[in-house]
């Protein structure tokens, strides 16, 4: 069926951590958002520390807070799924610019 939108679909997105929070995504309207796995890597020779939020409605919880990572290691922030509603969004926060990548693996279901 032309134009039809996928049962499933699968995303990946990539971000650099810096000091400022960043939105690394949005669940957009007509799916069902699931969070399948995600990571964060520290790529320096030092510890960094990061901080994951889960932003409902203008409110930040945190997923995970300050969490310390030791130079060239890595931590899975979010064990398990998240489910995310339109507008929910998953931003993340780090000790320092250029120190740290996040990759996050998402499930959009069409309703």
């Amino acid at each position: 069926m032309a134009g039809a939108l996928a049962l499933n679909t699968y995303k990946t997105v990539n971000v650099a951590v810096t000091t400022g929070i960043t939105t690394v995504y949005v669940a957009p309207s007509g799916v069902a958002s699931i969070h399948l796995f995600s990571v964060v890597s520290n790529i320096s020779s030092g510890i960094s520390t990061v901080t994951i939020f889960y932003n409902k409605s203008g409110t930040q919880y945190e997923l995970i807070n300050n969490a310390k990572i030791p130079a060239t290691d890595a931590l899975n922030p979010i064990s398990g799924s998240l489910v995310l509603e339109t507008g929910d969004k998953i931003e993340i926060q780090g000790s320092s610019n250029s120190t740290m990548k996040y990759t996050l693996s998402i499930l959009e279901s069409a309703k």
